[in-house]
């Protein structure tokens, strides 16, 4: 286990990569999910991952705006208006990678021959059997995520289907080093949203 949250995943396994022989890292945990498909016991084994908690926060009434932009105004209660806090853009992470020039990168790629293995195994573990999904996109950052409009944000802007506090950290890690690395996500609760089956 690498801890929780991206700092102490990242530098555990980077502490794994100079300590010992690794050919390559199966990580897996379990997620929030952010997309209604997916249930309490369904796993996803993504291809994609981003770090979504490194934000820039726009300045009031700021001009530009993408589609990744997350207005806070858009979630005033009882009704949508203008708030101080304007709005923030996800910012990319620099990736340094052994022998290659830094690059800035969003989403992470999953190793394609360790996530080629993962699509092929099969499931025993609950009474009733789990959706395993592939090729998905999942979501890291430091926030335990228990806000169904963020929620829906994140699976609007981003198409991501679990979230959770660690997958990115590790990828990159992983891809810094050029050592392969697959993740697995199973889904534990609804990150926020009420569910058919009780999370708790």
């Amino acid at each position: 286990m690498t801890g929780e949250q991206t700092v102490n995943a990242g530098i555990t396994v980077q502490i794994l990569l100079d300590t010992f022989d690794i050919i390559g890292i199966v990580h897996y945990g379990i997620a929030g999910s952010s997309n209604d498909s997916l249930y309490i016991g369904d796993i996803s084994v993504p291809n994609y991952v981003a770090y979504t908690g490194s934000w820039t926060l726009k300045e009031f009434r700021s001009a530009e705006e993408n589609l990744t932009e997350l207005k806070f105004g858009n979630f005033n209660f009882p009704e949508k208006g203008e708030d101080l806090l304007a709005m923030i853009d996800f910012t990319p992470q620099k990736l340094y990678s052994v022998g290659k020039p830094m690059e800035e990168v969003f989403w992470l790629p999953i190793d394609p021959k360790l996530f080629n293995i993962a699509s092929k195994l099969q499931t025993y573990c609950l009474p009733e059997t789990p959706k395993v999904v592939y090729g998905l996109r999942g979501s890291t950052a430091d926030i335990y995520l228990d806000n169904a409009a963020y929620r829906e944000f994140l699976f609007k802007a981003f198409n991501v289907s679990t979230v959770d506090e660690e997958s990115a950290a590790i990828v990159m890690t992983s891809l810094s080093n050029g050592v392969p690395c697959a993740v697995f996500r199973g889904v534990s609760d609804y990150a926020g949203r009420e569910g058919l089956l009780s999370s708790n």
